[in-house]
């Protein structure tokens, strides 16, 4: 079993929408910028996949918006992998207020591998041995390890 991988970042100022809280697109940007910085942690950088022929995309993502972030707030977000199978991985992240631990935001993010030519594609064992660093069972979530 595998542990879910974090990334801190500082809510910045530009970030914010009329009413003073994080607008929500821009939590998109940070679980994509936590599934990168954990795939680049494992020794699979977009590049490094890319020189071997693979890439992943996101195919589906399903947010949930629980609590709003605010300017100066330092963010902690989890990215566990509860599944790969096939072409297919489901991808959960959390995003927490660090500081008081609260919970701001979920997604469950499918995640397809394909080759450079957009075909979908088996991920290949070596990088499902490295992925496996992040895989957390069904069930648990990306904090609860």
């Amino acid at each position: 079993m595998g542990q879910p991988a974090t990334l801190q970042l500082k809510v910045r100022h530009y970030e914010l929408d009329p009413y003073g809280h994080v607008n929500h697109a821009h939590y998109i940007h940070y679980f994509e910028a936590a599934r990168i910085e954990a795939l680049e942690a494992l020794g699979l950088s977009l590049p490094e996949m890319r020189r071997q022929g693979y890439v992943i995309f996101a195919v589906e993502l399903n947010v949930k918006y629980l609590a709003p972030a605010r300017a100066g707030d330092t963010l902690e977000i989890a990215t566990s992998i509860r599944e790969i199978r096939g072409a297919r991985s489901i991808w959960i992240q959390e995003i927490r207020e660090a500081t008081s631990r609260r919970l701001l935001v979920t997604a469950v993010v499918t995640g397809a591998f394909a080759t450079e030519d957009g075909r979908p594609a088996r991920a290949p064992e070596s990088f499902r041995e490295k992925l496996s660093a992040l895989l957390v069972p069904d069930g648990a979530t990306a904090q609860s390890q």
